[in-house]
């Protein structure tokens, strides 16, 4: 309810009070023009048949004329809109029409009574009567009580003083101002009456208003504390995977290091071989599942760059074309002349998939599953609430399926969390979903309801521009033989250094060892030079990034090379200038990356582009 200024409030008001006083009145008219009918015909007849005074037959065809035009004005009255009706012309219409019944009955005591004691008290009893009456039913508005009494009481009172009769002419003019006195404070109750009942209705429209602007504010905050609440479960539970990721990801890199040092030793050996290949698959789950993790704790390492999104939608229709059934309709609109979208393009394809493949499960007896694109832009109402101001690229994939419940609806995000069979979900795929919109910018909406299927937004932002490129000085230096160079391993964890360090002995490098970063100092110190430095990132006493700061000061021209599975690194991609090496990774893996870091350009990370050694801690 808006506010209304003092002023207008006041002014509205008396304006209701007016016209409730009007209506009120018009209610009364039929029953005052019925009593003064019958009153009239009355003293007519009485005056006519004892006294024989024709002339009273006028006075009361002259009352019948004005009742009958009194009455079709009050029809009319209540015709008209009530908007017409509070218009002032009615007032004075009924005030015209009872000064002049008044006027009547004043002129014919005056003019028609004979100088007779007793006829004259006869007419002034019905007289005042009828201003008792008028008391009743024109005290609602004054004017017209006032227009009544004074004319038909005065004249009469003039009649006895003119009669010789001053104490009844004295008592006919303090009647009419009694009664006048009396509806003047019935009048003003009458109107304070109504003043208090609309100032009455008004508080409570005005409470009914603020109980609904507390309802809904109390419903905004219990929505704004259940998101909240869902906020900090999903990143206690992002702060948990990311936790797990370094140690689970050493865990594999020792495994998938020493399978694939095993299988290179039992080639001739096929059950044994076999035997390895399976658990080196089982390995692959396990570092899938990682990823799955840290993508949906967004913290997985993403490649954004400017991406053709009805190109991807065009390649995610060709392996869906192949996996979805023949029940299963699917309809692709791309909308034309889209902007491209700043994501991983890879991350997008597996996102779409994930989403297509769920609204395959929900239609188990077919259906149609429909993949569309277009523009859109943060609007109250319209787009997600946790999006940032801008514009974006939104991907719908929907379905005619069995759609969700409330229930499962709002636990549609969690980890872990699904509605089929054992073994046929891990319930990570809207998961890994959500995780890969927000980290990239953007946002997920699922709207959905039991048996009218499922509709999925994915919000994502459009590219600004293409990425710059830096250029890196180019510095003179010499390359170094893989056969002939010189390797340390710096990592607290024995096992991925043994598996590392095995790797290189084998493949002829020199190797040297340190569990700690102080005891890598040493090496470094005692062994220069060293051609590369391969340091973990998460240790206790330092982390990677300042070991390879420290060591790159104090040894120019020293390579390095980073290892982690530490989530905040992978999600930061790297630091500026510093190879990364995500863990779990394959023997040919880290074989690729040593070549590579070898054969660079010996210069100091440092000297080029900043690392970001503020931005991650250990």
């Amino acid at each position: 309810m808006k506010n209304i200024p003092l002023s207008n409030n006041c002014d509205i008001i008396t304006g209701d009070i007016y016209s409730v006083r009007l209506n009120t009145l018009y209610e009364q008219i039929p029953v005052i023009l019925i009593v003064n009918l019958v009153n009239s015909s009355l003293v007519a007849l009485v005056l006519t048949s004892y006294m024989g005074q024709v002339l009273w037959f006028i006075f009361l065809a002259l009352t019948l004329v004005l009742t009958v035009i009194c009455m079709i004005g009050w029809k009319y009255y209540w015709s008209c809109s009530a908007v017409v009706r509070s218009k002032a012309k009615w007032a004075i219409f009924a005030t015209l029409g009872s000064g002049l019944s008044g006027l009547l009955w004043g002129a014919g005591s005056a003019v028609l009574l004979p100088d007779n004691l007793v006829e004259q008290t006869f007419v002034a009893f019905v007289i005042g009567g009828m201003c008792v009456a008028s008391l009743v039913s024109f005290s609602f508005y004054l004017p017209t009580f006032i227009a009544y009494v004074f004319p038909a009481s005065l004249p009469l009172a003039g009649r006895f003083f003119m009669d010789g009769w001053p104490v009844h002419g004295d008592m006919m003019v303090v009647f009419a101002l009694a009664t006048t006195l009396a509806a003047y404070k019935s009048s003003r109750g009458f109107a304070i009456g109504l003043r208090l009942n609309f100032d009455l209705i008004e508080r409570t429209k005005e409470l009914s208003a603020a109980n609904t602007r507390l309802e809904g504010e109390i419903r905004q905050r219990r929505i704004a504390e259940d998101q909240l609440r869902q906020a900090h479960k999903m990143e206690a539970i992002g702060q948990l995977t990311g936790g797990i990721a370094h140690d689970f990801n050493n865990l594999l890199t020792a495994v998938v290091g020493h399978l694939e040092m095993v299988e290179a030793r039992v080639v001739c050996d096929a059950r044994t071989s076999g035997l390895v290949q399976a658990a080196l698959r089982a390995a692959d789950r396990g570092a899938t599942l990682t990823r799955h993790l840290l993508a949906f704790a967004r913290r997985q390492h993403l490649e954004p760059r400017s991406v053709d999104i009805a190109g991807v939608v065009d390649d995610v229709e060709k392996m869906l074309r192949q996996t979805i059934g023949p029940d299963i309709r699917l309809v692709i609109e791309t909308g034309p002349e889209l902007p491209p979208a700043w994501v991983d393009p890879n991350q997008l394809e597996l996102a779409i998939l994930n989403l297509a493949l769920n609204a395959r499960d929900a239609m188990p007896v077919g259906g149609t599953l429909q993949i569309s694109t277009k523009n859109g832009r943060t609007e109250t109402g319209v787009s997600p609430v946790d999006l940032s101001p801008g514009d974006y690229l939104i991907v719908f994939v929907s379905d005619t399926g069995t759609g969700m419940n409330p229930e499962t609806l709002a636990r549609a995000f969690e980890p872990f969390f699904t509605t089929k069979e054992a073994g046929r979900g891990s319930g990570l795929g809207l998961s890994i979903v959500h995780g890969f919109a927000v980290q990239s910018g953007g946002s997920v909406r699922i709207t959905s309801s039991l048996g009218n299927g499922t509709n999925v937004e994915l919000w994502l932002p459009q590219a600004k521009g293409g990425s710059l490129k830096r250029s890196v000085p180019e510095r003179e230096s010499s390359f170094t033989e893989p056969s002939r160079s010189r390797i340390l391993v710096c990592d607290d964890d024995g096992d991925v250094r043994e598996v590392v360090s095995a790797f290189l002995r084998d493949s002829g490098y020199a190797v040297w060892e340190a569990g700690n970063p102080f005891l890598a100092f040493e090496i470094l110190e005692r062994e220069w030079p060293i051609d590369l430095l391969i340091a973990d990132y998460a240790m206790p006493e330092m982390n990677g990034l300042t070991v390879i700061d420290r060591a790159q000061a104090h040894h120019h021209g020293l390579r390095v090379l980073l290892m982690s599975g530490h989530a905040d690194v992978l999600h930061a991609g790297g630091v500026s200038g510093i190879p990364l090496l995500a863990k779990p990774f394959k023997v040919a893996e880290l074989k690729r990356r040593i070549t590579e870091t070898l054969q660079t350009p010996s210069f100091d990370a440092h000297l080029g582009e900043p690392s970001r050694l503020v931005a991650l801690s250990s």
